[in-house]
């Protein structure tokens, strides 16, 4: 029934994790609605958005189900769905760690292969998809780089490599028996993304962190203790990759620092 979706996905080279999920909605919203494609109405499709929301799913997945949804039946099928507003997302206060539990949380394991990939996640703010597929050879220590290829949206980028990082890298692959061109190997390639959330799931525990504590989680606190270093806002960009600078700049709302510093009127009474 989807052929034609998969086909126009794949023309115009989404990533599979968007493949993935727009199959996802356009599935789901069939299965609640109950009808052929071609007998589908805009009410319909506000109908299903409107159950999401009854649901409590988040604004950025409601939003995401609407592209899903919008992609097939206004891009694919030309029906006229256009005017099926989107929801303003909200706007909540992403928590992240402190250093001394980023400390806890790499020193939790006692695998040294797990320690690496969790300092990795903070040292270079690399999404969990990247660093599951980075191979040795975009390491460059020498200039103290990761070259991600092919990242979100079908770009290569650079981002940082500390020096202790660098050291555990190599002391990592010195003591490494097998030649896998993958970084994090394993016998059928790289580690998959569920191994890579029980690490963390597991580090989490062991250190006691109360936080939530995700591989973004890690991306947003690299990017907001960067913030905290006050380093400029467009180099924060180009490092996570992001195309808008209004993504970036939502970590100057998440850091603190500058209200730390602030002074109470009320101490002055």
């Amino acid at each position: 029934m989807f052929e034609i979706l998969i086909q126009e996905m794949k023309l115009r080279n989404f990533s599979s994790r968007t493949q993935e999920v727009y199959l996802y909605y356009n599935q789901n919203f069939l299965k609640y609605i109950n009808r052929s494609p071609k007998e589908i109405t805009q009410n319909e499709i506000k109908q299903y958005l409107l159950h999401l929301d009854e649901k409590q799913y988040s604004s950025s997945s409601i939003n995401l189900a609407h592209n899903a949804l919008s992609f097939y039946y206004g891009k694919i099928l030309r029906k006229n769905i256009w005017t099926i507003p989107f929801q303003k997302r909200e706007q909540k206060m992403r928590e992240i760690l402190t250093k001394d539990e980023i400390k806890q949380l790499i020193n939790a394991p006692t695998n040294s292969k797990h320690q690496l990939f969790i300092g990795l996640l903070y040292a270079t703010g690399v999404r969990v998809d990247e660093l599951i597929h980075l191979k040795i050879n975009d390491l460059n220590f020498n200039r103290k780089l990761l070259l991600v290829r092919q990242g979100k949206g079908k770009k290569d980028r650079y981002t940082l490599l500390s020096e202790n990082i660098i050291k555990k890298i190599q002391e990592y692959l010195s003591n490494r028996k097998n030649e896998s061109q993958y970084l994090f190997e394993t016998p059928d390639g790289h580690i998959t993304d569920r191994t890579a959330q029980q690490i963390l799931k597991y580090a989490k525990n062991k250190a006691k962190i109360k936080k939530t504590v995700t591989p973004h989680i890690l991306r947003h606190t690299f990017a907001t203790h960067l913030m905290e270093a006050n380093i400029k806002t467009e180099y924060i960009q180009q490092l996570l990759g992001h195309n808008d600078i209004r993504t970036t700049r939502i970590y100057e709302c998440i850091t603190t620092k500058h209200l730390e510093t602030i002074q109470s009127p009320h101490d002055n009474l």
